[in-house]
């Protein structure tokens, strides 16, 4: 064999001139021959086929030349920095012919900015400056076949032929590993994220604090720009907007979306026909979505999941994601939303379930209570005031008189408003409908009271069980206030709502007993009497509503000085 510094020069392609050198070709430290062993193995090759016998010489060329073609991996010659021949998996992983990749650089060929968002041309000048060392191995991402980005493990090794130093790249394709690496990991995080989804819908007391979790969770999953919860309402005609979290600026200039319609495509596909929807929002055009287009970015796609929220058929809302800069959602991901979105929905029935029947052991034992104490003391009334009537005198028949006929109003009182409760009880929202304010309120007014009432023309959402409202305040200011307490009913208005302040100048409502007054088992005063239930259907009615009752001092401050009880529901076009 003659000496390997020598020239070899294939007589069918006269620009392969090569001579080696032992010392430059490969240098393979030992604790790294795994990590260089098919890039050394390749530049040996090259460095051992070198033979001044012409048969041996081309016979070793010949099988340079069908290792370097036959390479699955790339294989690319650099020399000052321009590609100077490439093998056929080059070209098959970058999508052009071998000679088109002849001139062009790594530059050429990788994306402006790699991962870590540094440049490529400087990163890759860094690595060649170590090859005075011996071969460079690092990780590097190409603009591979069909513009796409693939990851690659590299090897530049130096290689001298004559007084030229040349660079083999080779180029080991790890995308498919990397997926499978980045897919097993996304599974085993679904698996978390499935955990923790079903352990807080069956551990929070609260529905809606379950929810925050789920969004906390899946926010986390998927990075996602937004994730919403909704919940459809009770009039079944939108979903509102219960849980949102969002990860971009000036978030508030896109709250026209607190509302989804559920009738409208493609939201119909969802909320009226229990499907998921996946889709994707490109180049400023969304599909459909109400408000959403402002997330959208030219060029930067962004995956679209609204996931129905079933169970039993029955769909209690939805949970919204879009996360920027992904094209959709995979399969495995799709099957665990929906697994997602049935367990919470499952969760939401149950809770649901277990509200109804908390209410149904609750106004059995207010029925009881009711039986147990009220009226029962108001037969304990009736009985000895009659007893007492028998051997009265002319002066004192009266007074017991007077005293059976107060009870016997309790009774009917008592009576009137436990079919009130059962009314509610049975009723829906759904029968909600306009109903002018001022004749219920004058209906409701007791004959003989000191009541100064203006009309105003108001319409609110309401049914036919309003005036329990007005019926109760009344009977309150007068039986706490005496026949000759004042009663001021004011009526006010804006774009949403409707206000009815109904303030007496009774004794008043110590603060104290003001943040639990609408509870069934509060009376005001030992000394007084009362049914225990009235403000408890005020609260109850204006909930049924969707509105609000409170109360306050007459005259901020002296609380001795009479009470106002404020009203507030929703307003309806007349």
């Amino acid at each position: 064999m003659r000496d390997k510094n020598k020239d070899m020069v294939n007589p069918g392609n006269p620009e392969s001139i090569y001579s080696f050198n032992s010392n430059v070709s490969v240098i393979t430290e030992r604790g790294n021959e795994e990590s260089y062993g098919m890039a050394s193995n390749q530049a040996d090759t090259l460095a051992s086929a070198i033979d001044p016998a012409s048969a041996d010489r081309d016979f070793e060329y010949c099988f340079f030349q069908e290792i370097f073609e036959s390479s699955p991996d790339c294989i690319l010659l650099l020399e000052n920095g321009s590609i100077r021949r490439a093998n056929a998996a080059a070209g098959e992983f970058f999508g052009m012919d071998t000679d088109e990749l002849r001139t062009k650089t790594l530059f050429d060929l990788s994306p402006e900015y790699q991962p870590d968002n540094e440049l490529s041309g400087q990163k890759m000048e860094l690595y060649r400056t170590q090859l005075e060392r011996g071969p460079v191995r690092f990780r590097w991402v190409f603009t591979a076949a069909g513009a796409l980005e693939r990851t690659a493990i590299v090897t530049l090794t130096p290689i001298r032929v004559g007084s030229i130093i040349r660079v083999m790249v080779h180029a080991r394709d790890v995308t498919p590993l990397l997926i499978a690496h980045q897919k097993i990991e996304s599974q085993y995080r679904l698996l978390q994220m499935t955990n923790a989804v079903i352990s807080a819908m069956h551990s929070e007391e609260s529905t809606r604090e379950a929810l925050k979790i789920v969004a906390d969770e899946l926010d986390s999953l998927f990075g996602n720009i937004v994730t919403a919860v909704y919940l459809i309402s009770s009039d079944a005609k939108v979903a509102e907007c219960a849980i949102l979290r969002e990860n971009i600026p000036d978030f508030e200039e896109l709250r026209g979306y607190s509302t989804i319609p559920v009738h409208k495509e493609p939201y119909a596909e969802v909320f009226q026909r229990g499907n998921p929807l996946f889709e994707e929002i490109r180049d400023l055009e969304t599909p459909g979505m109400t408000g959403f287009d402002a997330l959208a970015k030219r060029h930067s796609p962004t995956a679209v999941a609204i996931i129905p929220l079933v169970s039993d058929d029955r769909v209690f809302g939805s949970v919204n994601l879009f996360s920027k800069g992904r094209e959709g959602f995979d399969p495995d991901e799709r099957d665990l939303l929906v697994s997602i979105g049935r367990e919470i929905g499952g969760a939401i029935q149950a809770g649901m379930m277990r509200d109804e029947l908390k209410q149904t052991n609750d106004i059995a034992n207010l029925f009881l209570d009711i039986l147990v104490h009220d009226v029962n003391n108001a037969h304990n009334t009736i009985g000895g005031a009659l007893e007492l009537l028998t051997g009265a005198g002319e002066d004192e028949r009266e007074t017991y008189t007077n005293l059976i006929q107060s009870a016997l109003d309790t009774a009917g009182e008592i009576h009137r408003n436990v079919m009130t409760i059962r009314s509610i009880r049975r009723g829906g929202d759904e029968n909600l409908k306009p109903v002018a304010i001022d004749p219920v309120i004058q209906r409701a007014a007791p004959r003989g009271a000191d009541i100064r009432f203006t009309q105003s023309g108001a319409v609110v959402y309401a049914d036919e069980l309003l005036s329990g409202i007005f019926l109760n305040l009344f009977g309150n200011a007068l039986k706490y206030g005496g026949p000759d307490v004042e009663i001021q009913v004011t009526v006010t208005q804006d774009d949403s709502n409707v206000f009815v302040t109904i303030a007496d100048t009774g004794p008043g409502i110590p603060d104290q007993e003001k943040e639990q007054l609408f509870s069934r088992h509060l009376r005001i005063g030992s000394e007084k009497k009362g049914l225990g239930i009235g403000l408890y259907i005020c609260w109850t009615l204006a909930e049924r509503y969707g509105g609000t009752i409170q109360v306050a001092d007459r005259i901020p401050g002296y609380p001795e000085k009479g009470s106002a009880f404020i009203l507030a529901l929703r307003r309806a076009e007349p």
